[in-house]
């Protein structure tokens, strides 16, 4: 701002009421008699609107003291006072917007032709110089380098003109459409400064020659012209090398001929399709990179950020480009596009896509690469300008936290105590802030705390801490059904010692609904097999046998029948398994593996309790818990596996059968309660519930004796059932309390859910709202539209807002003007959505079975979209082939069909061999 200083808004409104009080003097003055003719008046009407201009400038600046990021206002701004005329206040707002963003090609343009204009000596068209420098470093425009290239032409200074032409020629030279009329007016104002003379026609031979060996829309009738010169002075002419001139010219011409296409479509495009333009670029410089040289192609990239700036791919694509082709700044130090460095073109590639994670993680990287003193400064700086720009998803901040805790890790010294403790300060710091700012949204997998862990694990040294940060991952979203992750800490766990890593994979196995427990299972029994005993490793087998045989019944039931899964289930889990027509017998084969845990045909096995099955399962419901980091050292309470005594039997109960482990009594009386904290105690319950006769209350607990977190009151009298039942969801602990009826078989328990499923007039749904928000807030808020009749925030199992509501108004027409007023509102930076109540139909809950059809031959066949794939007997089988010796497979697999089972005898005969 050094052509018009910025003023205060204050001082503006100083002046407006300057001028309204020599207005009021005015009006005072006069006599009362109208005198002024029709110019005064048309004076007075221009003052008027000046005024409102200047008052309509103040209200401006105003709003953007109150929000800096609202672009529209800058635009707004720059507006009125191109409407004033007035060149100070164009300049002020110009600044004002530039201070906050770039300015775009069409601002600069409409600034720049009036300051260009007004220029006449040598020193303004100097500062114009400088405007037109700052406009070809916000964008590459082909459009503001033509105005350029006029005011080289217009001035009569050749110092000035030569620095303008050695910005433009290295750089818009290249533009394949506007570059020869950037070559044509160079000539023309060569020709102009220079005269006639022998040096004068060797420089236009020179430029020529620069010319034409860039590919340019048009460059044969320039070819044409160099071709008339040479001829007409080749007296004069010198250093003329045909061979070259024209090898360069076919080699450009073949370029072109493969740009134009592109060319072509590019300019067929609407000036509102970004994506496909963006596209079109990257095809583009994909089909021409081979032609062309670094500085072309770096010119196509320019084109593309331009035309496509809000686009945060594009510009990292191009950062990244310039890391691997960076151009030599030295042989080009005149032109704005290939002085800039990486960190240049990032800043400037920010200042456009204030919310992309990508280009503040490359930033980052850019600045460790420099490795300078200010290093670690400047990227703490760039993470406060992530904070304050804020990040439009969750998923955008873990990675931009992930990458700088990363750098963190590269320059601790894990020797020095102090680092350390600021490196878990500051992982704690990323976990708790995305808590804050996206709640039950921010980082579900929790990478944060995978990363975390696992360093813990190895160069920050407390492996208890990173396994109780890796349960709390692995008690997160659906976590725990990914047998990937649980491979991963078994892993870390298996640097304790065997013991850890086996009680670790007994209590995986067990986990309901894993993504592909095969896999697990064959990485156990790998690891029994290179640590474990006998007993270990038929113990191993037993388990995993009985955690697959579950899982193949449970995908079974969306394929073929129960025969042709059997076949496969003994396929899957033995690697001598035959295939056999009798169904006992596949079900003896898929009860042990490789043979060993299997029993005589015929001879029925006992049946036991499953030491292995029972070990952790309790323990696993207690802790499938809300995420939470644990304290930094180490609690009595912590997930130490090797305290536990596998060989000790436990009372197995279902989750999915709580009716099972009912105490006997009048079921009429009962109510079944849930989702309880496994703090709470009968007391606690009759405390909640005094309105409640209660005769009884008995809480489940698990072989350790903590409570299991549901449990059955028994009431004094059948009637007490029915108020019990309203009460359902009241909070105890933070937690709602679910009351349920009680009955023994699922199937004949009435339906739970007692909110309307249909469309409901005068009931709203709201979402986005704030998770802190309670039900006092919502009614102040939404109460000036009617009176309400209830209010449901919708929780979680753990007693924490979901974001979403249902509020039911007494008339239709309240709900109505809610809806009209409040969506859309902003409530603490949240903005809600309020919409008319209509739940989507809830499909039948006794239909679980797919729908078969039965074709002419009597078969059935399962139903389109009948959930997830079948595993043929291959599928797995080639997990396990390459493990076996080809002739052992070609032999089993032809035995399979002709031999049938052996029996015991058979195979000591084998042995005795």
């Amino acid at each position: 701002m050094s052509d018009a200083e910025m003023k205060d808004p204050k001082d503006e409104i100083i002046e407006i009421d300057a001028l309204d009080e020599s207005a009021d003097t005015e009006d005072e003055s006069s006599d009362g008699t109208n005198t002024e003719d029709e110019d005064t008046e048309d004076d007075d009407n221009d003052e008027s609107i000046e005024s409102k201009h200047i008052k309509e400038y103040i209200e401006i600046l105003t709003k953007i003291a109150g929000d800096k990021y609202n672009y529209d206002n800058y635009a707004e701004l720059l507006e009125v006072a191109h409407q004033m005329n007035d060149l100070d206040k164009i300049r002020q707002s110009a600044e004002i917007f530039a201070a906050m963003y770039p300015l775009s090609p069409e601002i600069w343009l409409r600034w720049l032709k009036i300051e260009s204009s007004l220029a006449t000596t040598d020193e303004e068209v100097e500062k114009v110089e400088k405007l037109f420098q700052r406009a070809l470093s916000d964008y590459y425009s082909a459009e503001v380098a033509l105005e350029f290239a006029a005011l080289a032409m217009k001035t009569n200074s050749k110092t000035i003109a030569e620095r303008i032409w050695k910005t433009l020629i290295p750089t818009y030279g290249l533009h394949t459409m506007k570059g020869r009329s950037i070559f044509e007016a160079y000539r023309e104002d060569t020709l102009t400064k220079d005269g006639d003379s022998p040096a004068s026609f060797n420089r236009l031979a020179r430029i020529y020659e620069q010319e034409l060996k860039i590919p340019l829309r048009n460059m044969e009738d320039s070819y044409i012209e160099y071709k008339l010169l040479c001829e007409k002075y080749k007296d004069v002419l010198t250093d003329l090398d045909v061979e070259k001139f024209e090898r360069r010219y076919k080699q450009a011409k073949e370029a072109l001929q493969r740009m134009l296409p592109h060319e072509t479509a590019l300019a067929a495009l609407e000036a509102h399709c970004h994506q496909e333009r963006a596209d079109l670029y990257r095809k583009y410089i994909a089909d021409c990179q081979t032609l062309l040289d670094d500085d072309e192609v770096q010119i196509l990239y320019e084109r593309m950020v331009t035309e496509c700036c809000l686009d945060g791919a594009v510009w990292h694509e191009y950062v990244r480009y310039l890391h691997r082709c960076p151009p030599d700044a030295e042989d080009n130090s005149a032109s704005p596009v290939f002085r800039q460095t990486e960190l240049d073109l990032v800043n400037r590639a920010l200042r456009n896509c204030t919310w992309s994670a990508e280009l503040y993680v490359e930033k980052m990287r850019i600045v460790e690469r420099q490795a300078t003193p200010t290093s670690k400064m400047t990227i703490l700086k760039i993470m406060e300008d992530v904070a304050s720009a804020g990040l439009q998803t969750p998923e955008a901040s873990v990675k931009v936290w992930l990458e700088y805790l990363t750098y963190l890790r590269r320059v601790t010294d894990f020797a020095s105590e102090k680092e350390r403790d600021i490196l878990r300060a500051n992982f704690d710091l990323a976990w708790n802030q995305l808590g804050r700012t996206w709640g039950v949204l921010a980082d579900p997998q929790c990478k944060i705390l995978q990363y975390w862990g696992r360093l813990e694990y190895e160069a920050l040294g407390e492996p208890n801490k990173g396994r109780d940060l890796w349960y709390s991952v692995m008690a997160s979203s659906d976590n725990s059904s990914r047998v990937g992750l649980w491979i991963e800490f078994i892993e870390m766990e298996a640097k304790r010692g065997p013991e850890a890593a086996r009680k670790l994979y007994r209590k995986s196995i067990t986990t309901a609904g894993l993504d592909d427990p095969e896999t697990l299972a064959a990485a156990w029994l790998r690891f029994e097999r290179c640590n474990g005993t006998l007993e270990q490793l038929i113990s191993c087998q037993e388990l995993c046998n009985a955690t697959i045989e579950k899982y193949y019944k449970t995908i079974s039931k969306n394929g073929p029948s129960n025969r042709a899964t059997k076949g496969k289930r003994s396929e899957a889990i033995g690697t001598t398994a035959h295939k056999d027509s009798d169904a006992s017998a596949a079900k003896r084969q898929a009860s042990s593996m490789d043979g060993t845990g299997g029993s005589p045909p015929g001879k029925k096995k006992m049946k036991r309790t499953n030491d292995n099955l029972s070990d952790t399962v309790g323990e696993r419901h207690e802790e499938f818990k809300t995420p939470a980091i644990p304290p930094l050292h180490n609690s009595s309470k912590t997930h130490d596996l090797s305290k536990q005594e596998p060989s000790k039997p436990q009372i197995v109960i279902d989750i999915d059968s709580e009716s099972d482990a009912k105490p006997g009594g009048d079921q009429s009386r009962q109510v079944f309660v849930s989702n309880l904290s496994f703090e709470v105690t009968e007391t606690d319950i009759r405390e909640i519930f005094p309105d409640l006769a209660i005769e009884s209350i008995e809480l489940v607990a698990s072989s350790s004796g903590k409570s299991r977190g549901f449990g059955y009151m028994q009431l004094a009298s059948a009637e007490e059932v029915p108020k019990a039942l309203s009460f359902d969801r009241r909070p105890l602990n933070g937690r709602p309390v679910f009351i349920s009826n009680v009955a023994r078989d699922k199937t004949t328990r009435p339906h739970q859910f007692k909110y309307s499923s249909s469309f409901e007039p005068n009931k709203l749904f709201i979402k986005g709202l704030p998770f802190n928000l309670g039900q006092e807030e919502l009614r102040r808020l939404f109460e000036p539209f009617g009176s309400i009749k209830d209010i449901r925030i919708v929780c979680f199992r753990s007693g924490k807002s979901k974001g979403l509501a249902y509020l039911e108004y007494e008339k239709e027409s309240s709900a109505k003007n809610a809806v009209l007023k409040m969506d859309q509102h902003v409530i603490d930076g949240f903005t809600i959505t309020v919409a008319i109540s209509s739940p989507p139909p809830k499909k039948n809950p006794t239909a679980t079975e797919p729908t078969l059809s039965v074709g002419d031959s009597g078969g059935s066949s399962s139903s389109l979209g009948s959930g997830k794939k079948l595993l043929g007997k291959w599928d797995v089988k080639q997990k396990l082939s390459p493990m076996i010796p080809t002739a052992v497979l070609k032999r089993s697999a032809a035995a399979a069909s002709e031999e049938k089972p052996k029996s015991n005898d058979d195979f000591r005969k084998l042995l005795l061999k």
